[in-house]
């Protein structure tokens, strides 16, 4: 039987090559004729599409599958960006689905306005992975690693603008943005490619990955949290119970970042993610090990209920269990 820490592992990594394939199928040219030079036959394309959205699926369902505390992802309380998954996943169907040609004559008269709608569609695929991956901080974190991404995906947005074969004695004028490939509707998709890098830009800010883990809606109920205080005697208790030394709280962690404090600008799930997760991801100098970040029931547990770090089990705690949870 599968483990729940390699079940998580698993769609996991499912979800990292649905990403991957996502961005190499916007950086090859494709072009229909089977063996012109250069480009990606087109069967191979719409089969790597369907790899990638089956992958993108697998990577749902795993999840919900592996841990039970996913499902609170999928609610109207879910992190923003994961709203931005979500739209990934419909965008994915869209460039998959009708791209079959018995759809595609349906839905788009010529060529080009499909190539147009295809290529504007991937520009916003690209900035919703860009959310979902940078913002989780799951494969991509750190300063240098999101900057490496964001670059990436600004690159992979450029090279959506196809130009076409032009004449030698075409003026330079007319090339660009006249030159794409995408004819009349030329403007409309650099403008759309442009909106995306500023997107990406938007993205890079200080705090941005921090705003979009708070919810569109508030959560009106606590998830059960039973934090293994035995497990983190390295830790200075001030590292996390803050207001012991700075006097800027009052009662549980949960009711002062709930506050509606101006100077709390993130919500408590936000916080408490950052803050547990970047620890676990970076483990700080000076302690030697930290547990494993493998789903979201290792830390949200009912009280009394065994605790498991991935390979470090713990026994049910007894006595007094803090439900304060995000």
């Amino acid at each position: 039987m599968t483990s729940p820490t390699l079940a998580w592992e698993f769609a996991q990594a499912l979800g990292l090559g649905a990403v991957a394939g996502s961005l190499i199928l916007c950086m090859l040219a494709v072009r229909p004729r089977t063996g012109a030079g250069g480009v990606f036959a087109l069967r191979s394309h719409q089969l790597l599409g369907w790899l990638v959205l089956a992958a993108a699926v697998m990577h749902v369902a795993g999840l919900l599958a592996a841990d039970r505390t996913v499902v609170e992802h999928v609610k109207p309380a879910a992190p923003r960006y994961e709203y931005a998954g979500a739209l990934a996943l419909v965008l994915l169907l869209f460039l998959t689905v009708p791209a079959g040609a018995a759809l595609r004559s349906r839905l788009w008269r010529t060529h080009r306005g499909f190539q147009a709608a295809h290529v504007a569609a991937a520009c916003l695929l690209v900035a919703a992975l860009a959310v979902h991956v940078v913002t989780t901080g799951r494969y991509v974190h750190g300063g240098a690693q999101t900057a490496a991404y964001l670059l990436l995906s600004a690159v992979v947005l450029l090279a959506l603008l196809r130009s076409r074969p032009q004449r030698q004695s075409a003026p330079a004028a007319a090339r660009f943005p006249g030159g794409l490939v995408f004819g009349r509707h030329s403007r409309r998709v650099l403008a759309i490619v442009l909106a995306s890098l500023a997107a990406l830009l938007a993205l890079a800010r200080v705090g941005a990955p921090l705003a979009l883990r708070v919810p569109f809606v508030a959560r009106s109920a606590r998830l059960a949290l039973d934090f293994p205080h035995d497990r983190h005697r390295a830790v200075s208790c001030v590292t996390c119970h803050h207001d012991y030394i700075d006097r800027s709280g009052q009662g549980s962690c949960v009711s002062c970042h709930r506050s509606g404090r101006v100077d709390l600008k993130a919500g408590p799930e936000a916080r408490f993610h950052d803050f547990c997760l970047g620890c676990h991801r970076d483990v700080a100098e000076g302690l030697g090990v930290h547990g494993p970040v493998t789903g979201c029931d290792p830390c949200h547990v009912p009280p009394g209920a065994p605790i498991s770090f991935g390979a470090y089990p713990l026994p049910p705690r007894r006595g007094v269990s803090r439900r304060d949870g995000a």
